[in-house]
């Protein structure tokens, strides 16, 4: 970054020929140019990231000050290039402040800054108070460039844990929910084939659904270890609904009894009922693979939408358990809607009961 050098280097030359116009010393001139100088290499470092010694650069500034304000009072001059050096020390300081140790140093050279000025006899009330000012605005200013790179380090997280949890629910709500199809598929179709060669084949296809389950959940189990992201409306209505339950239908020997009104819902909502739907005939699938009897009843009623999932055999030969993850995502779902998602074991059947209104709690509220 060479504004960044510019900004704290630059300075230096002009105010040691503004110093060297009151004629000072030739040694506490070298002195000042010499102290300043190697101050602002220190704030330039700090600024540039090196936080390590950052500590130490503010303890040595301090020394600095103390060292020359000494000799200078004495002679009612007062080293301007060094001054400006701490404050470029203070800013930087302030724009990578961590832990107690830069706070202490930052503090000390801030307040020996303001201080030492008032040892003169004539300017230093003036001095100090310039010295406040400026020492004032560049921590301000470093405050504000370090919460300004807390906010983008922020946010290139959220983003990161939004991709992340996002790639999660495609994989478990897409390629999870057809690869169990394909499971379930194999075992009905081994089950019913007299042909031994052929069983052994969908026998190897089943294990080999089961196995890329099992890759699928621990990936997502990974994806979705930060905060979840928001969800992407991929809703298809009532007649969305009833190809989910027909495709189930289809892929299984459970009766299915469906009752499926006509929809009229925004696309959010639409896309949650549809998830909820997909998920929980897929749980059918995993933990009740010998379930008779299925049923499905979606109903709109005013203010809202209704679903119950109820089915027979509950943990009786599915295909396994799942990542525990599609429920979560499908509550959540419904959650952001002000809607709810409960489920339980009641007399061996597995029922699970949705409701999720029509209004948005956030436009009530507003």
């Amino acid at each position: 970054m060479p504004w960044l050098a510019l900004l704290i280097l630059g300075p230096l030359l002009p105010a040691a020929l503004l110093e060297a116009v009151s004629d000072p010393p030739p040694l506490l001139l070298a002195g000042s140019v010499a102290a300043a100088t190697v101050l602002a290499w220190c704030a330039l470092q700090v600024a540039r990231g090196r936080r390590e010694p950052a500590p130490a650069y503010g303890w040595a500034g301090v020394a600095a000050l103390v060292l020359l304000s000494a000799t200078a009072t004495s002679r009612e001059l007062w080293p301007i290039t060094l001054g400006w050096a701490v404050v470029a020390l203070a800013g930087a300081l302030a724009s990578r402040l961590r832990g107690n140790a830069e706070l202490v140093a930052l503090c000390a050279l801030v307040a020996t800054a303001v201080l030492t000025p008032l040892t003169m006899p004539d300017t230093g009330v003036l001095l100090a108070l310039f010295l406040a000012t400026a020492m004032a605005t560049a921590v301000g200013v470093g405050l504000q460039v370090r919460s300004g790179r807390e906010q983008a380090v922020t946010a290139r997280r959220q983003a990161v844990a939004e991709e992340r949890a996002g790639m999660a629910r495609e994989l478990h709500d897409l390629v999870a929910h057809e690869v169990t199809g394909i499971v379930v598929l194999a075992q009905a179709a081994a089950a019913a084939t007299p042909d031994p060669t052929t069983a052994d084949v969908l026998r190897r296809i089943e294990r080999s659904g089961h196995d890329a389950l099992a890759q699928i959940r621990a990936m997502v189990q990974t994806l979705r270890a930060d905060e979840e992201a928001e969800l992407r409306p991929t809703g298809g209505g009532a007649a969305g609904l009833r190809d989910l339950v027909a495709e189930f239908a289809t892929s299984g020997r459970a009766r299915v009894d469906a009752r499926i009104d006509d929809l009229d819902l925004p696309a959010a909502h639409d896309a949650a009922l549809q998830r909820v739907v997909s998920e929980g005939l897929t749980n059918v699938r995993r933990h009740a693979g010998e379930a008779t009897v299925v049923e499905v009843s979606v109903t709109q009623r005013p203010g809202g939408v209704g679903l119950r999932i109820v089915n027979d055999g509950s943990g009786t030969r599915g295909i396994g358990p799942g990542s525990g993850y599609g429920l979560v995502g499908a509550r959540e779902r419904l959650e952001r809607l002000g809607g709810r998602l409960d489920t339980r074991l009641e007399q061996d059947r597995w029922i699970l009961e949705a409701d999720l209104p029509l209004a948005d709690p956030k436009d009530g509220a507003s």
